[in-house]
């Protein structure tokens, strides 16, 4: 294998160096691929109106991730809100017309049993109640069956957070399995963290999708989700095993304050009351807000796009104003994606 890289080394740099005398470019270009997606995540019980979307939106949208309606437990046991799901599918198709949507359906696991105030405990009784999830062979047959009563393009997991060896062990192999009973009917996505990416080379292989979580992290100002902070935490996700292309970066339409207490604040409630720097107090908690206006969120999008990522990831689409909206931060996704065109 060595002496066939070499060779493969040698002939590469051969072309290149015969391109280079011809003045052909063989660089890749710059410009965006086809394949780059925008996925937004959509809670369920909020799109229940017609009215709450926007069919434009779908110009933009290329994969939709229904949240809020479906779970197991530790008995691999499914509940699904069927009227709440079968609604927002409903409702979405019928916006979004007949544009070329891929659906998949997320499933929340089990909670932490952990009465403990440290998130460390805390996430490793969640691994474990998620571990016992996995081992039933039942839980994988029940999703499957989910994924064929709804006529849906995949599964979608948000466990964010296995925090040991043996949470990450069952995690994995419960993906290894899933995936290979998945094939090519279904795409297999999660959620990811850039700090906790423990993915195993097969598990890698086998997912189609890590939706990268980049937003809940502050800078020295507490401004929420910079564009500088998240770029530089970039890095991280360079050194892992999973290649760019089956990463979506992550765009929050909603801000937290300074202080990074426990409020989300979507955009939409509040894009017309920013200061000149994207800040807003609310004098009644005594709280400042920072958010991802227009222009960062297409900073990042030209990030994303420049950096090879396979698209960007939305939580979640009804914090956003509509994309007709001179506002929109959707609609600055969707020039900037047309500017690298």
């Amino acid at each position: 294998m060595t002496f066939i890289k070499s060779i493969i080394a040698f002939m590469t740099a051969v072309v290149s160096l015969i391109s280079g005398f011809l003045g052909i470019d063989t660089k890749p270009d710059d410009n965006i691929d086809k394949t780059f997606r925008v996925k937004s995540y959509v809670i369920c019980d909020r799109v229940q109106n017609p009215s709450s979307l926007c069919s434009e939106d779908f110009d933009i949208i290329t994969d939709v991730i229904l949240f809020g309606a479906a779970t197991f437990d530790t008995k691999g046991n499914v509940t699904v809100d069927r009227d709440t799901l079968s609604t927002a599918i409903k409702n979405i198709k019928a916006a979004a017309g007949d544009r070329d949507i891929e659906y998949t359906l997320n499933f929340l696991g089990p909670g932490s049993k952990s009465n403990s105030s440290d998130w460390y405990e805390q996430m490793e009784s969640l691994g474990n109640e998620h571990n016992k999830a996995f081992l039933n062979p039942k839980l994988q047959k029940n999703i499957i069956k989910v994924l064929e009563e709804f006529e849906l393009d995949g599964v979608h997991f948000d466990y964010e957070y296995p925090t040991t060896n043996i949470a990450w062990f069952g995690y994995n192999n419960f993906l290894v399995s899933l995936g290979s009973k998945l094939g090519d009917d279904y795409t297999l996505n999660v959620a990811a963290s850039d700090w906790c990416l423990q993915y195993s080379d097969l598990a890698v292989e086998l997912v189609d999708c890590f939706e990268l979580m980049m937003y809940d992290v502050y800078d020295e100002e507490g401004k929420h989700a910079t564009f500088d902070t998240v770029a530089t935490r970039s890095q991280w996700i360079k050194d892992s095993n999973i290649p760019l292309e089956k990463i979506t970066f992550g765009l929050p339409f909603y801000a937290r304050p300074t202080d990074g207490d426990a409020y989300w604040y979507d955009y939409a409630g509040y894009a017309d009351k920013l200061d000149e720097n994207g800040f807003y107090t609310d004098t009644s908690i005594g709280k400042t807000f920072w958010f991802n206006t227009p222009d960062v969120i297409a900073q990042k999008t030209d990030f994303a796009i420049k950096e090879g990522y396979g698209g960007v990831m939305i939580w979640h689409y009804t914090c956003d104003l509509p994309s007709t909206n001179a506002d929109s931060l959707l609609g600055a996704i969707g020039r900037t994606i047309e500017a690298n065109k």
